[in-house]
This record gives C-alpha cells, sequence and structure tokens, in this order.
C-alpha cells in the first residue's frame, strides 16, 4: 500500500498565490517576482502562518511548477487589437465633442530611473528595480498636459519624504509636486490628492475639462465638479494614449541630454562613471525634469494628441512628430560610439508606476526621515576660492557655481536662489559639453570607465 504523500504546509498558501496571480494576469499586470512574495507574504499572514518566509526558492519552485516565464510578464503580454483603436478613434470624437482643445487632457505616469547612464543601459532591468539597490535609483513622475501643450507642474514620487538633498529646502516651492513611499510608486490616494488639488484650481478659474487616464487602480473614479474622467480602452494605451506617442519619449531625451552634458562637463574632475552617478541626486533630476518639460513645444503636443485620434476634425491629418534629437545621438556617440540613443532613452519604459492594488503600500515616510542613500552633489574638495580674473574658463566657472549651490542649500528655505544657481550650472554644463568633440583624449577618459 502506498503512503500518502504529507500535505505541503504551504499548499494552501500556493494556491491562493497562484489564483491572484492568474486573475492579475487576466487584467494585464505586469508582475515581478518580489511582487509575487510580498504578496504571498500578506496571504500567510492573513492565515496567521508565521513561518512562511516567501524566499527566492520558494519562488523558484512556484515559477516551475506552473511553467511561469519571467519574460512574458514584465510588460503588456497581449498584442493590440487596431479594430478596437479604429472603433475608439471614432468614439472619442463624440467624447470630446464640445471641448476646446485647452480643456482636453491627458495623464500618464512613467518611470525614470534618474541616475542612468549610457554605459549602465544593459545591467540596469525593470524587474531588479522592484526592491533592493535599483529602487533606491528610480522615480515616478506623473505628467498631465492639454491638447494645447500646456503642462500641469508635474507630479514626482520618490523613495523619502526627505532626502539629504533637500535640507534646508522647502519641498512645498519646488517647480514640480514631491510626494513619497516606500516603493516611489503612484498609489490610489496620491492620485486622488492630485485629482482634487486639479479641480479646486479649475473651480477658481471656472473651467471645466475632461481628463483621459488609463485603467490603472490607482487611478480612483470621482465625481468631481469641475473635472470629468474618461478612461482609455483597456489594452490599448501604447496607441490611444497622447502620452505614449512621443511627449513622454522627448522629455526623457531632453533629461537624459543634461545627464550626459553633466558627465560630459565633470569628465576630468571624476575617475569613474560611477562616481558621477552617484553625485545626480533627486534635487539635480527635479530640476532636470522640470526643465526638460518646458523645452517641449506646444505643437509637438497636440500632434501626439492627434495621432492618439483626439482629432477635433474629421480625419484631420497628422504631421510627423519629430521625435529625434540629433543633439542628443550626438552627445550618445561622443560618450560612446557604440550607445544606442533610443535604448539609453527608452531604458526604463517598462518601468513599474504603481502599486496595482497588490500591496497595500501608501506609508508615508515621516517629513523628518533623511534618505542617506541619495547622496550629495557637493564637491568635497576643499578647494582655494577663485577671485576676480582667476574665472578663465567654464570649468573654473562650474566650480565656483557648485559652491554657490552649496551656500543656497545651506540657506533656509531659499528656492528661488537655488533654482537660479542649478539653472547657471545647466547652462554651463551645456556649453562644455557643445565644446567637446569625439576624440582621442575622451576615448582614454571613457575606456578607464
Amino acid at each position: 500500500m502506498k503512503r500518502k504523500p504529507k500535505s505541503n504546509a504551504n499548499e494552501e498558501i500556493n494556491n491562493l498565490t497562484w489564483e491572484w496571480f492568474v486573475s492579475a494576469r487576466a487584467k494585464n499586470i505586469p508582475i515581478s517576482g518580489p511582487i509575487i512574495q510580498t504578496k504571498a507574504r500578506q496571504i500567510a499572514e492573513q492565515m496567521s502562518v508565521t513561518e512562511f518566509k516567501a524566499s527566492n526558492g520558494w519562488l523558484e519552485s512556484l515559477k516551475n511548477r506552473h511553467n511561469i516565464v519571467w519574460h512574458q510578464i514584465c510588460g503588456e503580454s497581449n498584442s493590440v487589437d487596431v479594430k478596437n483603436v479604429d472603433e475608439w478613434k471614432v468614439k472619442v470624437k463624440l467624447i470630446i465633442e464640445g471641448y476646446e482643445p485647452k480643456n482636453i487632457y491627458n495623464g500618464d505616469e512613467t518611470g525614470l530611473f534618474f541616475r542612468a547612464l549610457p554605459s549602465k543601459t544593459l545591467s540596469v532591468k525593470s524587474e531588479e528595480c522592484k526592491g533592493g539597490k535599483l529602487s533606491k535609483e528610480r522615480l515616478t513622475v506623473f505628467l498631465c498636459a492639454n491638447m494645447e501643450g500646456e503642462f500641469e507642474k508635474p507630479l514626482v514620487i520618490g523613495k523619502a519624504q526627505k532626502p539629504r538633498c533637500f535640507k534646508n529646502v522647502d519641498p512645498t516651492k519646488f517647480p514640480i509636486i514631491w510626494r513619497a513611499n516606500n516603493k516611489a510608486w503612484m498609489t490610489g490616494s496620491i492620485m486622488e490628492d492630485w485629482l482634487h488639488t486639479f479641480n479646486n484650481k479649475l473651480k477658481k478659474q471656472n473651467r471645466r475639462v475632461i481628463l483621459f487616464l488609463d485603467n490603472a487602480t490607482c487611478h480612483p473614479h470621482l465625481n468631481l465638479s469641475n473635472v470629468h474622467l474618461a478612461w482609455l480602452p483597456a489594452n490599448t494605451t501604447s496607441l490611444t494614449q497622447p502620452m505614449d506617442q512621443g511627449i513622454i519619449y522627448s522629455i526623457k531625451v531632453n533629461y537624459r541630454k543634461m545627464v550626459l552634458q553633466s558627465l560630459l562637463a565633470s569628465m576630468d574632475s571624476i575617475k569613474s562613471v560611477n562616481e558621477l552617478s552617484n553625485k545626480i541626486n533627486v534635487l539635480d533630476a527635479i530640476y532636470w525634469l522640470n526643465k526638460s518639460v518646458n523645452l517641449i513645444k506646444p505643437d509637438t503636443v497636440k500632434k501626439c494628441f492627434i495621432k492618439a485620434g483626439f482629432n477635433l476634425v474629421l480625419d484631420q491629418p497628422t504631421d510627423a512628430i519629430n521625435d529625434n534629437d540629433n543633439d542628443f545621438k550626438l552627445l550618445c556617440s561622443t560618450i560612446n560610439e557604440k550607445v544606442d540613443s533610443d535604448e539609453y532613452v527608452n531604458i526604463d519604459k517598462h518601468l513599474c508606476t504603481n502599486d496595482t492594488d497588490i500591496i497595500a503600500d501608501t506609508t508615508v515616510k515621516p517629513c523628518t526621515s533623511i534618505d542617506v542613500e541619495q547622496s550629495s552633489s557637493e564637491d568635497e574638495t576643499d578647494n582655494v576660492p577663485l577671485h576676480g580674473n582667476d574665472i578663465k574658463t567654464y570649468k573654473n566657472a562650474l566650480h565656483e557655481i557648485k559652491r554657490l549651490e552649496m551656500f543656497a542649500l545651506d540657506q533656509n528655505n531659499e528656492n528661488e536662489l537655488l533654482e537660479s544657481i542649478l539653472n547657471l550650472k545647466n547652462l554651463v554644463e551645456k556649453k562644455m559639453a557643445s565644446q567637446i568633440t569625439k576624440q582621442k583624449t575622451l576615448d582614454e577618459f571613457w575606456s578607464k570607465i
């Protein structure tokens, strides 16, 4: 007589986790290993199973048992149904009827590896960012604009409410809206707060607008007095979301151009690319991001809306959208001829940006906390300050600007002064980068990295 196998103590947890996984994938929700492990621990906690750890070994066993292939769940697994897109482009004309272009909005989140450099492109994977080291390198950015190309303040979500680089700086005076939670993800509560603020602003202006969002579960369905929420059809946003037609891409081109300009301007004073990457902090990212948004031309935004089907006139032609930036490509090739500029821009394209109701993690770190992982951009060298005619090169000027930046950071809530200095710093870095051409010394520099 065969002995019955012992019942696995984790069998019920395994079954419930698998059922949840199937349900989540049916909604086309991207799921990573750490997300599955976190959900399994939640299930175990609800069942009062204290010894369950959801280890990497357990995850590997679950993957093998159900033939889960990770590359199939990192992004959208379903191909876009062109028929649904065509039907939507007919429907959307009726939805926006009666709204002026300035009152037609679209909003969307995007992930941003704010420290990413070209040489790190191949080593950075979105799956690895769900927890651990790389999660400290990411931000989530919510962008919203109307069809006339007017942007709302970008909403930026980080891991710490008050990183070290925010010392003596008032986040409420930033050119962006700053929020934080442990995953640096968009959550329902953050989005709801933003929607109410947006609605109150429009109420004061006596305007009524329509805002198109995707069906992410972090986007709450609210009845607002001056904002009518409309929902893009599922699994079609790559073709129906205006932000995805070139707006986000163009913003990231601008952002990564500033990162490269900073790299080239600092190449003589750093020993490795990692040293420079660590000097890029959240404060740099905030001002680079805001400047990147401001550089987007209104006509570019309008073309992206039209390309997504938001035609105010039936069969209105769509002019070509020039997403290519020759200056950016030149910068990439100056760094290294093997750098693929599109790959560099899209390094975080499929980065998860919300908790998708999978993990209830809306915990905000206290305002008094300091994120020690976010290093200050301070130049720690105690060089003798230059005087008068000693400032003869852009390199000299950049050194003094960095000293002014530290001065501004030491003042209490001098955001206006800091913003002016950071804008000047960006201009000088741009000038320095433009002077550098492909030459042997640059190749030698990069070979050391």
